[in-house]
């Protein structure tokens, strides 16, 4: 199953694709971004990680 696309006026919601790496990396490594979340920045590797089950979420569960 593919995840939809959801648009608004002022917003869309799209799946996760491989290229969206950079900025899944530079976002989880922003210490004010996981302050709240985690408390630790993220390495590239985890986020890599992490992108990689955002994506298969969708494709094994829908």
């Amino acid at each position: 199953m593919t995840a939809p696309t959801l648009e608004t006026e002022r917003l869309i919601l799209r799946p996760h694709r491989v290229q969206d790496f950079e900025a899944v990396a530079a976002l989880w490594a922003e210490p004010e971004v996981v302050r709240f979340i985690s408390g630790t920045p993220s390495a590239p590797e985890e986020s890599w990680a992490r992108l990689l089950r955002y994506i298969g979420h969708w494709q094994a569960l829908g």
